[in-house]
């Protein structure tokens, strides 16, 4: 069997097999749909292979599966490359800081994690993922799922600057879960102590924000063991409980 005759026959065995079949329910394929599809296939020939199961399902159900199926032939390299990026972007997010070894912000990090879990900080190093790529943004508090983002890369490994974020970001979480949105500080407090660029950049913040927002730039500045202290006081029998699933009988942690 020549060269040319032993691929023809592989693509015609391929495409019996995925034609046949009904590649989203597993169920046989209807004899009209399977009888294009294997044409369609075989007049590929070996770029057939670089397909997907979801293009050719698609083109299944088209009365031209041919002309349908040929802008689909580079399935393969497009997923190959999907799935570089989904591993670099991957890299790009942890649970501990990027290279930094800090007991500082261990200390910090653990005093939020009271609060919101343990899987409630997120060290973003320019994670398109979570919105920290390509914007000016040193971190922000996801009241949706209870989550502090800090957008590491945009730091520039200045760690006072990290410090500083942590603690303003956890300081929303502190807001939000255990203060109902009501802030610690009254009007004069905050006042008293926001430094003047604060005050002009908090006016770019919607009107119903300011005031927290005023805050937490206020509450990052204090000293790391007053602020952990705060945190207990106001957070106090309102920390997150760990998961305990219902197993019908009780449930310990190994």
């Amino acid at each position: 069997m020549t060269a040319d005759a032993s691929m023809q026959a592989q693509v015609q065995s391929y495409a019996e097999m995925v034609c046949g079949t009904n590649l989203k329910t597993g169920h046989p394929e209807e004899a009209s749909a399977k009888k294009r599809c294997i044409s369609g296939l075989m007049r590929l020939g070996k770029n057939a292979f670089k397909l997907a199961s979801p293009s050719i399902q698609k083109c299944k159900q088209e009365a031209n599966f041919f002309a349908c199926i040929r802008g689909h032939t580079t399935d393969r390299a497009e997923i190959k490359q999907a799935a570089r990026e989904h591993g670099r972007e991957i890299k790009t997010m942890s649970k501990t800081p990027h290279h930094i070894n800090s007991p500082r912000l261990d200390r910090l990090g653990e005093a939020i994690q009271k609060v919101l879990g343990q899987r409630s900080i997120l060290w973003s190093n320019n994670s398109k993922t979570w919105g920290c790529k390509g914007r000016n943004l040193y971190g922000y508090y996801r009241i949706k799922n209870e989550l502090v983002v800090m957008c590491q890369g945009f730091h520039n490994g200045d760690l006072d600057e990290l410090i500083d974020t942590l603690k303003h970001e956890g300081w929303h979480a502190v807001q939000h879960r255990c203060r109902n949105g009501v802030p610690y500080l009254d009007d004069q407090q905050i006042l008293e102590r926001l430094p003047r660029r604060d005050v002009i950049n908090v006016h770019n913040y919607h009107p119903k924000q300011r005031r927290l927002e005023s805050e937490a730039r206020v509450m990052a500045k204090i000293d790391d063991a007053q602020w952990i202290q705060l945190v207990k006081h106001e957070c106090k029998g309102k920390e997150k409980r760990p998961y305990k699933p219902d197993l019908g009988f009780t449930y310990s942690t190994f």
